[in-house]
């Protein structure tokens, strides 16, 4: 089976724009017998990690420069955003897995540790760990186990997964926007 170098650097490319999908895509390729399992597998692992990599250097770069940013600056707590790095790092190991496998919470969670994150090389490590947890999986099992496997999760059960996923992800969201707004609605201290 020769694998044809452009189709593979299109799947990689196609993460960029559904990391799921393409992976169920490369599994099914797989299947048919369109390109190598370990050419599957490699093509979307690096093109998901090196999303997840461009999401936290997204936060890096332009995150801070917005919130910086005279209007939303003077509303935001410095030492919320203190505590909020502290235990971001705390537990970067544990978020950035669980986000791996909670839809729609990648992106948020990858923005906000380039944002607020301290420890970039941790952070590039479990991200790599995570990919490796799910990527070969999903791409191997959709290759295995064909329509049995891949609908369910883009099918009904799919869908109520990822209705629920996206409703906890909007719960932590709004804590998250109480937790870093309610400095600005505390009474000051000397106030008359």
């Amino acid at each position: 089976m020769l694998v044809d170098v452009a189709s593979l650097i299109g799947l990689a490319l196609g993460t960029l724009l559904s990391e799921d999908l393409t992976s169920i895509g490369a599994g099914l390729l797989v299947r048919e017998g369109q390109i190598a399992p370990m050419a599957g597998v490699v093509a979307c692992s690096a093109g998901v990690y090196l999303g997840d990599l461009g999401l936290w250097l997204a936060g890096r770069l332009l995150g801070r420069r917005i919130l910086a940013l005279p209007w939303l600056a003077g509303r935001l707590d410095a030492a919320g955003f203190e505590a909020m790095s502290a235990r971001l790092d705390a537990r970067l190991g544990p978020m950035v897995l669980a986000s791996r496998f909670l839809p729609g919470s990648r992106l948020p969670m990858f923005v906000a540790a380039g944002i607020w994150g301290r420890r970039p090389l941790a952070f590039a490590a479990w991200s790599l760990v995570a990919v490796l947890l799910w990527t070969p999986p999903l791409v191997l099992l959709t290759a295995r186990f064909g329509p049995s496997y891949t609908t369910p999760l883009v099918g009904e059960l799919g869908y109520l997964f990822h209705w629920a996923a996206s409703a906890t992800v909007l719960f932590g969201a709004l804590r998250v926007a109480h937790f870093v707004f309610a400095r600005q609605r505390q009474p000051r201290s000397g106030a008359t």
